[in-house]
């Protein structure tokens, strides 16, 4: 059996991520398809496989139509995201085209489990939705045996991905880059998630599931064979289990592994000891998801914590020598320009090294989908096209009770300028630059300021 494993065109010009966890616009970084990579890790074991990575590689759909005419696959399986399904979708159109008998798979958690009948009626050449534990279900529909503990993933393949071509705008500053697995799941119930706020099965579900710190240092040293020099773990938060973060710090100092990485992570998560023990072992950057928007605004004791213990942490990884990102989101349903202000202050207090600041996204499936719907505050509903929390390109679906979409647009923009316009960021950030690429990155993303 012949497989063909496909992450679609670059949309409207910009790269993308369409992860299970993970999707949207990318506009100034490159990630590796992770779990296309594992996918294959699995499906080689029983088919030869191929992955073509057509957003990494920028090829197009006369490209994808070229390689399924010249490898001529059995099956055809692509991912997506709910910025680009309609988009995406076509590939499954080309290859029953080419050949009707070719069984084409979409791996999709945020839309598929939500709604397949909408999906199956509009997009008929897609003959399977996979929207959850893609590692077991994907192999048991060709037949094969799947893998459901995590402990037994095979090595991501990797070896069959243009490594050169990846890069992170926020977390890498070195190549080759990649990144890695170590648990699925999320411990924490957040009502915009998809994963702790999701009301249907999707993914990996909302458990918490991890490897152990020497399953995932096996990993590193296989990516560390193939010449990778910085690794991100993609994790919903690396560091929810501080004695596995601890053994697999001692791992890779005990070992002597040269490579850097970086993690997503919660201040409630972490101390100094840890945080120290974190640069030792090669940690470099930290994203934390910071408690703001106007729910925890209006709220001044969870404010006051939060911003204290977020200041704090911070502040510890600044003195052992780590950069810090911070993840904001504005556009809750009680949010008005007072708070988005509010939550601007409180970013530069933190005054992380860098930070993002997203528009809510009510994702069909999630407790907050739900909340907006009911109350009438849902601009857009889905469909297949245009959700994406960064709206480079498009205006929020949502708008708030006091704020329309484009005001929300305008809200996203006014914050980023007065963070990142400041002289002293600006000053900072022009002395650390160390590389063309990373100025050219910097230069992409000025440009969404205006």
């Amino acid at each position: 059996m012949k497989i063909l494993l496909i992450n679609p065109p670059r949309f409207n010009k910009n790269s993308m991520i369409r992860e299970m966890r993970c999707a949207g616009l990318s506009p100034v970084s490159i990630y590796p398809p992770i779990e296309l990579a594992y996918l294959g890790g699995v499906l080689r074991k029983n088919a030869e496989i191929k992955i073509l990575d057509a957003n990494a590689l920028n090829k197009n759909f006369k490209d994808i139509e070229k390689e399924i005419n010249e490898m001529k696959p059995n099956v055809v399986i692509f991912t997506t995201s709910p910025t680009s399904f309609s988009y995406d979708a076509q590939i499954a159109k080309i290859a029953k085209k080419i050949d009707k008998q070719i069984k084409t798979i979409l791996l999709d958690s945020h839309i598929s489990p939500v709604m397949p009948g909408r999906i199956k009626q509009n997009f008929p050449e897609t003959d399977y939705l996979v929207g959850e534990e893609p590692l077991m279900n994907i192999p048991n529909l060709l037949g094969f045996k799947g893998i459901a503990e995590l402990e037994n993933h095979p090595f991501p393949a990797y070896d069959l991905l243009p490594l050169k071509k990846y890069s992170s705008f926020t977390f890498s500053r070195k190549k080759p880059f990649a990144t890695l697995i170590t648990s699925v799941g999320c411990p924490y119930s957040c009502n915009f998630c998809i994963i702790g706020g999701s009301t249907v099965n999707r993914g990996y579900g909302r458990k918490w599931r991890f490897k152990s710190a020497e399953k995932v240092f096996q990993e590193i040293k296989y990516l560390l064979s193939l010449g990778v020099k910085s690794i991100f773990f993609f994790d919903e938060t690396f560091t929810v289990q501080k004695q596995r973060v601890i053994d697999l710090c001692k791992i890779i100092k005990d070992k002597k592994l040269d490579f850097e990485w970086s993690c997503n992570g919660r201040v409630d998560t972490l101390d100094e000891e840890i945080i120290k023990l974190m640069k030792e072992a090669g940690c470099w950057n930290i994203l934390f998801g910071i408690e703001s928007g106007s729910e925890i605004l209006l709220e001044e004791a969870n404010k006051g914590a939060t911003l204290n213990k977020a200041k704090n942490i911070i502040g510890y990884c600044k003195k052992n020598g780590l950069n810090t990102s911070a993840s904001f989101m504005i556009g809750f349903p009680n949010e008005t320009m007072e708070t988005v202000k509010e939550t601007l202050k409180m970013a530069k207090e933190i005054n992380p090294h860098m930070a993002q600041f997203v528009i809510v996204t009510p994702y069909p499936g999630t407790r907050l989908y739900d909340e907006v719907k009911e109350k009438g505050l849902l601009e857009k509903d889905y469909s297949f096209s245009g959700y994406d929390a960064y709206c480079v390109d498009y205006l929020p679906v949502i708008r708030t009770e006091t704020l329309s979409s484009k005001d929300l647009a305008r809200a996203q923009k006014y914050i980023y300028r007065k963070f990142y316009l400041r002289p002293y960021f600006l000053i900072k950030t022009l002395s650390e630059i160390k590389s063309l690429s990373q100025f050219l990155n910097i230069l992409k993303s000025i440009k969404y300021l205006k």
